[in-house]
């Protein structure tokens, strides 16, 4: 068999290169379109979230106040220089006695004269000097009070990290919820557009009456309604994402079809009690808060008492410039008229070693007013921590029974759906055979589009509640997110653009 010579057409040898530019596309476009899930809204969040930052800096700044009331307590070091130029003009009348040689022929004993003195200098001031309190009560509780705030700090952070990633779910699941709603109301839109067809229809053939019409007609319009509220109300949960990331958000991932709910782990109240007073961090802030103003009123009650400060000062002065003198004299001493001209130069230092004992006995009530007022805010925050705690206990005791509900009512919603499906079957069923009215078919449509919305409820309630419980704890962390980013489906889209409603039968 010869081999032909012909060449394949030049389309055909392009074939297989279109094919794979189109499979690379079709493969990019796939990897595009991969749906924003939780974890990639909480990875952006931590970056763009102005209120995580706004906590991240109060933190930071929260963190200086033990090196800020530690530091009365460390040695206290200056330094200083002083350089100065200074121009000297001085004017002063005196006298000096006659030389009766030189002038035999005056009385007087005394020359009356006028000296005028200028100069001009350069002159160095140089100090040092050293502190170190050697007994101070209130600086020491001072510092004391300074390492509550510090922890106090880091707890506030830690409880705002937490409620930064309750923030996220929240506003994840609520785009997951609004959805839902929305195609609860959507299905329900259209049934209600088609039992409204073919009610119309009925009505043309004489099998039915007009009201059957009217009830179908204000079923349908109440339905379109509720269609639009819930478009907008999924457009405003995709906005609250945008304030998390700061980003546009236009598709997120939804929950797998096999997503389970479970109790909590472990099931006992006490136990999740018990975690929430060992590590909420509400909690511990609102102790650390107490701590913290204790020390505050020790150190406004030790105001009182004596300090003793030891000291260490070293002081140099120079100065050097030219100094000009002119002498001038009355009549007839006008021959004696002169002026000199001299350097001067300075040089003084000192040293001193010192012990200072500094002893309060009255500042006009000042010390008592802030004695009494430190005490009182020191209860006040006792008081708060007492509050704290409570309502740490309730809280933690309220979401776990909401989560142990939560499981029984995801079922019984669950199963409400499938029931409320087979009861409209049934009476879509009667009623064509005419054993019930266009009544009964609108409310077990009603009834069918409530239990697929309470379901969704449910469910996210679900979620968000058990994640509440953990935090009220102390026990979230972002692996408790990356648990439920698991069971997202990115390849499902759960997009803004809402879908469109059922298009209205003509009247």
């Amino acid at each position: 068999m010869k081999r032909s010579n012909r060449k394949e057409p030049r389309g055909r040898q392009l074939r297989p290169l279109k094919k794979l530019i189109a499979a690379t596309l079709l493969g990019f476009g796939a990897m595009q379109a991969q749906a924003d899930t939780l974890w990639d809204i909480y990875m952006q969040a931590l970056d763009n979230d102005p209120q995580l930052a706004a906590d991240r800096a109060a933190y930071h700044a929260g963190v200086e106040a033990k090196n800020q009331l530690r530091a009365p307590l460390l040695p206290q070091v200056n330094a200083q220089i002083r350089a100065a130029r200074v121009h000297e003009n001085n004017q002063f009348a005196s006298a000096e006695p006659v030389d009766e040689e030189e002038f035999p022929d005056v009385d007087l004993d005394l020359i009356d004269f006028l000296q005028r003195d200028s100069g001009t200098f350069n002159e160095r001031t140089y100090n040092a000097s050293l502190s170190q309190a050697i007994f101070d009560a209130p600086a020491w509780f001072g510092y004391q009070q300074g390492k509550k705030l510090t922890k106090l700090a880091t707890a506030e952070y830690s409880a705002n990290q937490q409620d930064m990633m309750i923030r996220v779910a929240t506003a994840y699941f609520d785009v997951l919820r609004a959805y839902d709603v929305l195609e609860a109301a959507v299905s329900e839109e259209k049934a209600l557009a088609k039992q409204l067809e073919q009610t119309q229809q009925r009505f043309e053939v004489g099998l039915t009456a007009i009201t059957d019409v009217y009830d179908s007609q204000a079923a349908y319009d109440s339905s379109v309604a509720r269609r639009l509220t819930a478009q907008d109300n999924l457009l405003s949960n995709f906005d609250a994402l945008s304030v998390l990331t700061g980003g546009n958000h236009d598709e997120v991932a939804p929950l797998v079809e096999s997503f389970q709910v479970a109790p909590p782990v472990p099931a006992d109240r006490a136990d999740w009690v018990d975690f929430a007073l060992a590590n909420n961090f509400t909690l511990k802030a609102a102790r650390l808060n107490a701590e913290a103003a204790r020390y505050n009123a020790r150190s406004a009650a030790s105001e009182h008492l004596p300090t003793l400060t030891g000291s260490l000062s070293y002081n140099k002065f120079t100065s050097n410039g030219e100094q000009r003198s002119k002498f001038i004299f009355d009549p007839p001493f006008e021959e004696q008229n002169r002026s000199t001209t001299f350097s001067r130069d300075q040089d003084f230092r000192d040293s001193a070693a010192a012990i200072t004992l500094n002893i309060p006995i009255y500042t006009g009530g000042l010390l008592s007013a802030n004695r009494r007022e430190a005490r009182n805010l020191s209860f006040q925050a006792q008081d708060l921590r007492n509050l704290t705690e409570r309502n740490t206990i309730q809280t933690t005791r309220t979401l776990h029974r909401a989560v142990v509900t939560d499981v029984s009512r995801v079922s019984a919603r669950q199963q409400a759906v499938v029931s409320a499906k087979s009861a409209l079957e049934a009476t879509q069923a009667g009623y064509e055979v005419g054993t019930r009215n266009i009544v009964d078919v609108l409310l077990a449509q009603r009834t069918l589009f409530q239990a697929e919305t309470d379901y969704a409820n449910a469910l996210y309630d679900y979620i968000l509640n058990t994640l509440n419980l953990k935090q009220v704890s102390g026990l979230l962390s972002p692996k408790d997110l990356q648990e439920l980013d698991a069971m997202l489906n990115p390849a499902l889209h759960v997009s803004r653009v809402a879908e469109a409603g059922a298009a209205a039968p003509s009247k």
